[in-house]
């Protein structure tokens, strides 16, 4: 705290102004100076002296205090003042007590002043200072930011861009100062060409940019314009999403060669059972002697065992999955995600049992959310007419496997035998009946199993994946 006085700018301790300590002294240097007076008996007044004790008090006291002691110093000056009639002397004690009291208050007035400039110039100067550290934490933070940080002025010139920035423009450092950049980030410049008429926007957009070597690639952005007129600026925070993009196409390349994996499969499959067929009538007709011998019953023997052998190829891999492990929540959590907003846009209730923690899983997390994904679209589809269409999904452990049931309150499966066969009828949900069959492909590549529950109301499907730790166990046991 600033002191409230100094002298001959020495500052004075704060301690060593207190009532309690300079009030004692004031009296006495009264007192003093009014001892002095009667003892030597001057014929000259020392009034002036007496402003020493009132500056003294002036220190400590309040303004009413300070009127007091200045009526009190002018009492013990008067009975020591020569005067030629009572009106004079009246008159001197007058003045005397409006001069000390005065000096008392604009010393008060002084010091009061004093100290509330010296209070704010402290608080401006804690402000300054923390204005300063918030400035570098806010520079640090962007030059720090693996995101491209800009402001562009209503010409889309960057009034500022960090380090990332100029790495993502291929500029060097501190060169996309100043620069327009309407032809690699057209999307800003049109956003600010959209505000000129006092339109706010902030949002987000995806879409694609050039470097200044010419060079196009996706980003993400989250963008402001503020300001009005040829003052508006853009703020924004640029994602470089090649690395993303490339990513999502293989994983997505990689989803559809297990999809044609499981459905060459499922074809092989039916050709395997239509060539057992086949080749139960040829061993019939083989019987007969008047087509032994025949070039044409052989060659569609060999033509069946060519078949045979083409459809022996089996293309499911169990081992597909068997390095992976995923964590079942997180698969929950963003199937929630998913799709909440469809059954909230249909009125529905989505109902969540699923403990906290659940062990990892022996399966590949796009499979699974998959897999779970296709159950809860068909039972979207099932309850859509219902007056309170409901979902639930439950989650729990049972030995070494976790099973997840997807339940809804629809019109159930007419026929429960044909849903997981790869030539099964279209149903009254208007599926193609092709999901269920790869789902339980996709389940059984992951050693686990999608069974549909039979209940009196609705439809419940049961998904079984084994847990991490014992798909490990039971490869070291074949090992």
């Amino acid at each position: 705290m600033p002191t409230r006085l100094s002298v001959f700018g020495v500052p004075i301790p704060e301690k060593a102004i207190q009532r309690r300590r300079v009030l004692p002294v004031a009296l006495l240097l009264v007192g003093a100076l009014a001892m002095l007076e009667w003892h030597y008996g001057f014929d000259f007044s020392l009034g002036i002296l007496y402003v020493i004790p009132v500056v003294l008090a002036s220190a400590a006291l309040n303004r009413w205090q300070i009127v007091a002691f200045g009526v009190f110093a002018a009492v013990a000056r008067t009975p020591f003042t020569p005067a030629a009639s009572q009106l004079e002397a009246l008159l001197k004690f007058a003045m005397a007590t409006i001069a000390y009291t005065c000096t008392g208050l604009l010393l008060v007035e002084m010091s009061n002043s004093r100290r509330r400039l010296l209070e704010l110039y402290a608080k401006v100067q804690l402000e300054q200072d923390l204005r300063r550290r918030a400035q570098e934490q806010l520079r640090i933070l962007a030059e720090s930011s693996p995101a491209a940080i800009v402001t562009l002025d209503a010409q889309a010139h960057v009034l500022a861009a960090n380090r990332a920035a100029d790495e993502m423009l291929a500029v060097p450092a501190g060169a996309l100062v100043g620069r327009a950049v309407e032809t690699q980030l057209p999307m800003f410049a049109n956003a600010l060409r959209v505000a000129s008429n006092a339109r706010l926007i902030r949002t987000s957009v995806t879409g694609w940019a050039r470097r200044f070597n010419d060079q196009q690639f996706p980003i993400q952005a989250w963008f402001s314009v503020y300001g009005y007129g040829e003052d508006r600026c853009l703020a924004a925070i640029v994602v470089d999403m090649s690395e993303e993009v490339r990513d999502r196409e293989r994983e997505h390349f990689q989803h559809l060669l297990d999809y044609n994996r499981l459905l060459a499969s499922a074809v092989s499959h039916e050709i395997r059972n239509l060539c057992s067929a086949i080749s139960v009538v040829c061993s019939n007709l083989d019987q007969r002697q008047d087509l032994r011998g025949s070039a044409d019953f052989d060659a569609l023997k060999r033509l069946l065992g060519g078949l045979m052998e083409l459809a022996s190829l089996d293309l499911r891999s169990r081992e597909a999955d068997g390095g992976r492990v995923t964590d079942l929540g997180a698969v929950l959590d963003e199937l929630r995600v998913v799709i909440e907003p469809d059954w909230d846009e249909i009125g529905g209730r989505v109902s969540w049992n699923v403990p906290a923690e659940l062990p990892s899983v022996a399966a590949g997390s796009h499979g699974l959310l998959q897999i779970l994904l296709n159950l809860c679209q068909n039972s979207l589809r099932a309850v859509e007419h219902q007056s309170e269409p409901e979902l639930a999904v439950d989650a729990t452990v049972a030995g070494q496997d976790v099973v997840v049931c997807v339940r809804d309150n629809g019109p159930g499966v007419v026929e429960p035998d044909q849903l997981f066969h790869l030539h099964a009828t279209r149903s009254s949900t208007d599926g193609s009946g092709l999901g269920l069959y790869i789902s339980r492909e996709l389940a059984r590549s992951m050693g686990g199993e999608l069974q549909y529950v039979p209940t009196a109301r609705g439809a419940t499907f049961r998904v079984t994946v084994p847990q991490a730790r014992v798909r490990k166990l039971e490869e070291l046991r074949v090992s």
